[in-house]
C-alpha cells in the first residue's frame, strides 16, 4: 500500500546529480543531497538554474576525479516545502577529466558524515563513484592519496553549492532528512514514517573518506568494527 508523498520539510531543497557511465543508461550513478535555502522560494525556472550552478560546480571540483567515462548527466532540484513547490532540472553533460579507467561499476568510495546523534544506520553517508583503476592500493583499497583528493574535493564541491546563490534564493546548511523511525522494542513494522520529518545537521567540512573500497550495493562487504 502506498503511504503516498512525503510530508514536507519546510525551506529545503533536494538535489539529485546523476550520470552515466560508458555512455550506458545500464549502469547508472546517483547521489541525494538536502541544502537548506534562505530568502524567496524558488519557482521551478529558478530551480533549474540552480541546477544549472550545481552542474557548474561539479565541474569545477568533481570532473577531474571521475574517468572520462564517467558523466554528469542531468541535475534535479526540488523545493520540498510543498506538493506544488518549485521544481526543475540541468541536462548538461559533464565528462570526467580524469586520465584512466573506469573502476567496476560496483564500486564506490565511500564519505561518511559525523553527526552527534544516533539512529540505526549509523550516519548519514554518501557513495561517490569516482576514481580509477591508478587510484587503487590493491583490491580493496583506495591509495592513501587519493582518499584525501577526493575528501578533498568532495568538500569544496559542497562548499561551492552551499554559497549558490540565485534570484533571491539562497542556499546555506548542508544536512541530511530522516523520514523514517523503527518501532522499539520491535513488537511491530520494522518501519514507520515519521510524522515530522528530521533534519540532521551536518557540517560538510567534516566529510571523512574511507580508504577501504565501498559498494552501495552491497557487493563488496565492510569490515564490522
Amino acid at each position: 500500500m502506498s503511504l503516498g508523498p512525503l510530508p514536507p520539510v519546510a525551506n529545503w531543497l533536494r538535489i539529485v546529480i546523476s550520470g552515466e557511465i560508458d555512455a550506458e543508461d545500464v549502469y547508472p550513478w546517483a547521489n541525494v543531497l538536502h541544502f537548506e535555502y534562505a530568502g524567496t522560494p524558488p519557482s521551478d525556472s529558478v530551480c533549474s538554474s540552480i541546477a544549472g550552478d550545481v552542474s557548474t560546480a561539479w565541474t569545477a571540483h568533481m570532473a577531474a576525479e571521475c574517468p572520462s567515462p564517467t558523466t554528469l548527466t542531468k541535475v534535479t532540484v526540488t523545493d520540498l516545502t510543498s506538493d506544488t513547490a518549485g521544481a526543475g532540472e540541468d541536462l548538461s553533460v559533464v565528462n570526467g577529466t580524469r586520465g584512466d579507467d573506469s573502476i567496476p561499476a560496483n564500486a564506490a568510495m565511500l564519505v561518511s558524515y559525523p553527526i552527534s546523534s544516533r539512529y540505526r544506520g549509523g550516519h548519514p553517508r554518501q557513495y561517490l563513484y569516482i576514481g580509477g583503476n591508478a587510484d587503487l592500493e590493491g583490491a580493496a583499497k583506495w591509495s592513501t592519496l587519493f582518499t584525501a583528493e577526493g575528501q578533498t574535493h568532495w568538500r569544496a564541491f559542497l562548499a561551492a553549492v552551499s554559497a549558490i546563490s540565485d534570484s533571491g534564493t539562497a542556499l546555506g546548511s548542508f544536512g541530511a532528512i530522516r523520514y523514517y523511525g523503527k518501532f522499539l522494542p520491535n513488537d511491530g513494522p520494522p518501519r514507520y514514517r515519521l510524522v515530522t520529518p528530521v533534519v540532521i545537521p551536518i557540517t560538510s567540512a567534516n566529510a571523512v573518506t574511507a580508504q577501504e573500497i565501498a559498494s552501495q550495493r552491497r557487493r563488496i562487504g565492510r569490515r564490522k568494527r
